[in-house]
């Protein structure tokens, strides 16, 4: 399980999804943040993340999740096979190419 926060206050960093977000899901990593949009053009709410709305939240979802590793697991592996599936970088210099 990894807790991620993006750093909103951060000029240069308001939207999108930041490479450590992909870093996680690519490594098979259950990726426990807060909430950002952009995940949800890719992956789906749940079933391949989890996001909090407060630090409360986080502690309550990341002990929730901690006891339950099965079920963690399979929201880590649901993300990681979409990856694997389309998002490599095998895929991303396809597409460069395709656009070249």
């Amino acid at each position: 399980m990894v807790l991620n926060f993006f750093l909103y206050w951060i000029k240069t960093i308001q939207t999108g999804i930041p490479l450590r977000a992909w870093d996680i899901l690519g490594c098979d990593g259950f990726l426990l943040t807060n909430f950002q949009q952009e995940l949800c053009d890719f992956f789906n709410l749940g079933e391949d993340f989890v996001y909090y709305e407060s630090p409360a939240d986080a502690i309550e979802k990341a002990a929730y999740f901690l006891s339950h590793g099965r079920e963690r697991q399979e929201i880590a592996h649901n993300a990681f096979e979409k990856i694997a599936a389309s998002h490599t970088f095998h895929h991303r210099v396809q597409s460069m190419f395709d656009i070249i």
